[in-house]
């Protein structure tokens, strides 16, 4: 048997002096045919996708992300390989708008970590972006109403003059309502 490499790569080419057209029990201890070796190969990328993908959204997802489940299929050499795994995450809001915004951002960073989102993982970042249009609509409207209670103070208005005041002529053109409708439509 010769051993041949180089320092440039990290591969070792073991080639028998022998005619034999057999794989070596070096490179196939299960005594495998070429088509389960070839399973063997495609689960063993699957299983490094799936950890690698599930990995991306623990990082990402820190202080948010419960653990890891991966379903395992069994290969023809009877090791177990992972070919599909989810992430639980924490996505209900949070305690103030100013927290569910940021929450929000997280969960989309963690949903969209991986290089290949799945559709699910598009999904709850679809569902995270909505969460946090809500929220910065929810904030604008405690600033707005905010400013308002800060300027009729100012004004020496209660707060029922100043809903009098707007009641008046329902009809009349207001551009910051027909923005606090509108927001998150666009």
């Amino acid at each position: 048997m010769t051993i041949s490499g180089s320092y440039n790569t990290s591969q070792i080419y073991i080639r028998k002096d022998t005619e034999s057209n057999e794989p070596s029990n070096a490179q196939n201890p299960q005594n495998l045919d070429q088509k389960e070796q070839l399973q063997v190969a495609k689960l063993q990328q699957r299983d490094a996708e799936v950890r690698t993908h599930e990995a991306a959204h623990m990082a990402a997802g820190a202080g948010l992300t419960k653990g890891v489940n991966y379903t395992y299929q069994k290969g023809p050499d009877s090791k177990m390989y992972a070919v599909g795994g989810e992430v639980g995450i924490d996505t209900s809001p949070g305690n103030t708008p100013e927290e569910t915004i940021k929450k929000a951002s997280q969960i989309k960073r963690a949903a969209l970590a991986p290089s290949n989102p799945s559709p699910a993982d598009l999904q709850v970042a679809a569902s995270a972006a909505n969460m946090e249009v809500s929220a910065k609509a929810e904030q604008m409207s405690e600033q707005k109403s905010a400013q308002t209670s800060d300027q009729n103070s100012k004004n020496g208005e209660t707060n029922n003059q100043s809903q009098a005041k707007k009641s008046k002529n329902p009809y009349e053109k207001n551009s910051s309502a027909i923005e606090q409708n509108t927001i998150g439509y666009f």
